[in-house]
């Protein structure tokens, strides 16, 4: 039970990121498509990358594993080799990986970059300004190229379930919080994964003015906030991405974040600015790609894995066939 966690300073993390990414590339792990397949659609026509063999990372959870598997297919469609390198575990480690070239592309989210590799404690209002704010500083800072950006936006929330009785009930907003944990302090039952209480918890408290007491907040698997908070134990609220199908699918209610704390991160594959120099048609496949990643599709194809349990491969083929860039 924790509610922060020292942040490690990067380089000390780079010499274990190789060993890392070694054991990391589930997305590989399921057959995917034919060569046939592969090159029947409109990427094999309209993108070239022949020549290149690009290391495709990703973060752990289904999101993150499904955004890399429709990247490994798509940069195959493309005439690409590729290697998997997917379900790194957290933001910093798989940025580590980046910048020292045991990968070279993956998908980020901008207010992760914004906070977290540029260290901004600054808000920038709006998804498009806070993406172009981080796409320019990264580039002119660490030469990290953001093409794209996707149409949907990931965002942290908190949730909680929807048919609680009592003064639960009555919480519909972050603002409700206050009044609602003055009343009975040990209701402020809270669970996170370490990425959220690390980098987000102490400053939403702040703005908020609410505090959850450490020994009732819960540090686990971000999967594992669904199910906790759906059974309200050990939690009665916990952390969420709002493209999250168990959201709907677990009848959770998300709290409106009435005070905007909360940024829409719009996301975008990242690269070396030199891996694009070299490769300028990535950032062909990224606007390609990024167009068609809208908010419901994500819900969409995260649900597939999560609810049905199908694999990131799997969906991520669906979703290159349905939009002709690969074959059927």
């Amino acid at each position: 039970m924790t509610t922060r966690f020292p942040r490690r300073a990067l380089p000390g993390l780079l010499a274990g990121v190789a060993a890392l990414v070694s054991g990391c590339g589930a997305a590989g792990a399921v057959a995917g498509p034919s060569p046939q397949q592969l090159r029947g659609g409109t990427l094999a026509r309209d993108v070239d990358l022949s020549g290149a063999e690009l290391a495709v990372g990703s973060k752990e959870f289904t999101e993150q594993r499904v955004l890399g598997a429709i990247t490994l297919l798509a940069l195959q469609a493309c005439g690409a080799r590729t290697v998997d390198r997917t379900g790194l575990s957290g933001s910093t480690i798989v940025r580590a990986a980046l910048e020292q070239g045991d990968v070279d592309v993956y998908w980020e989210y901008a207010g992760t970059g914004w906070t977290l590799f540029l260290g901004n404690d600054t808000t920038v209002p709006g998804e498009r300004a806070l993406f172009d704010a981080v796409a320019g500083q990264d580039r002119e800072r660490n030469d990290v190229a953001w093409l794209g950006p996707a149409r949907f936006g990931n965002q942290y929330a908190v949730a909680r379930r929807s048919d609680v009785d009592g003064p639960l009930a009555q919480v519909r907003t972050l603002s409700d919080l206050g009044p609602y944990f003055a009343a009975d302090e040990s209701r402020a039952t809270f669970c996170g994964a370490a990425e959220f209480l690390d980098r987000e918890f102490a400053d939403m408290q702040a703005a908020y003015g609410i505090t959850f007491p450490p020994s009732q907040t819960y540090q686990n698997d971000f999967a594992l906030n669904f199910v906790n908070v759906a059974r309200s134990s050990p939690c009665e609220l916990a952390e969420v991405f709002t493209t999250d199908a168990r959201v709907r699918s677990l009848d959770l209610t998300v709290l409106v974040d009435d005070r905007n704390f909360f940024t829409t991160q719009l996301a975008a594959l990242t690269c070396r600015a030199e891996t694009v120099q070299r490769h300028p048609q990535l950032r062909i496949l990224a606007a390609t790609l990024g167009e068609l990643l809208t908010v419901d599709t994500m819900i969409e194809l995260n649900g597939l894995v999560d609810l049905e349990g199908r694999s990131a491969t799997a969906v991520a083929q669906l979703f290159l066939a349905r939009n002709g860039l690969i074959g059927a």
